[in-house]
């Protein structure tokens, strides 16, 4: 996953959920760091992967990581 496509996912879940952005920011940046793969994995087998954070879930998909 690169930058752009990083930032886009972050700029999704600011728009869809009401929670604090930064701590948002970061669950999501430590989750995709450290599950790369599943996340990648999730993606591929269903089409979208589940990211779970203290501030709610998001549901990320492939659509989502397509530069706009």
């Amino acid at each position: 996953m690169n930058g752009l496509q990083i930032e886009n996912l972050l700029t999704l879940m600011e728009g869809n959920a009401p929670f604090d952005k930064e701590t948002a920011r970061r669950e999501v940046a430590e989750y995709l760091s450290a599950h790369t793969v599943d996340v990648a994995e999730e993606l591929q087998k269903n089409g979208e992967a589940v990211i779970r954070t203290s501030s709610g879930t998001f549901r990320l998909t492939k659509e989502d990581l397509v530069a706009a």
